[in-house]
């Protein structure tokens, strides 16, 4: 019966593994469309994907992937081969990508199969030097890093949500998904990304 269980949340795992790819795909393109993302509580997101993307399409042995190399523009163009691929279906599966919100901000790596973040830096917003020794400020410094990790899992959690609530809403098809469609469509066209 326990082994029943187990396939099942498997299958279950890696049947929905698609919402993964199409929130960092969606999270993406609305960085990239307008950069400002609220959620509950008034709190305000910032997001930048950095560095490399990796995309996918297909899953198993019929699955074909592409990593893309950012070239450091500031008006997204930097992205032509990522944004190809978007336009020819594929989605998101891996990204490195920084997180802003209020004065804080992270740097991490985040998997669409998981969505647990990897190789996670705080970029600023606190002050690690440490001005005592010993276990006390050992330990103080410990629970100021995982009070930051709890704060980045919470603004995560908020992202996805807010993704979400659209994804599962009539505004999804009606209005999200044809903006950003349009969006890619415009810099597919125009060779640079085209207003939202």
């Amino acid at each position: 019966m326990a082994q029943e269980r187990h396939v099942d949340f498997l299958e279950l795992w890696q049947e929905k593994m698609f919402l993964g790819q199409e929130f960092l795909t969606w999270l993406w393109l609305s960085s990239e469309v307008d950069n400002k993302f609220a959620v509950p509580g008034g709190t305000e997101i910032e997001v930048w994907f950095e560095n490399s993307i990796r995309l996918e399409i297909g899953q198993g042995q019929s699955r074909k992937s592409v990593t893309c190399q950012s070239s450091g523009q500031e008006d997204g163009s930097g992205w032509a081969e990522a944004f190809t691929a978007v336009w020819r279906n594929k989605k998101v599966s891996n990204a490195r990508l920084r997180i802003r919100s209020d004065e804080r901000e992270w740097a991490l790596t985040l998997p669409s199969d998981t969505l647990s973040p990897k190789s996670v830096k705080l970029l600023a917003g606190a002050d690690f030097k440490q001005a005592e020794s010993g276990k006390a400020a050992l330990a103080g410094a410990l629970l100021d890093r995982t009070t930051f990790l709890v704060e980045l899992a919470n603004l995560l959690e908020n992202l996805l949500g807010l993704f979400l609530g659209l994804r599962l809403s009539q505004a999804w098809e009606t209005e999200e998904l044809p903006r950003l469609k349009g969006w890619v469509a415009r810099w597919a066209q125009e060779g640079q990304p085209g207003n939202p």
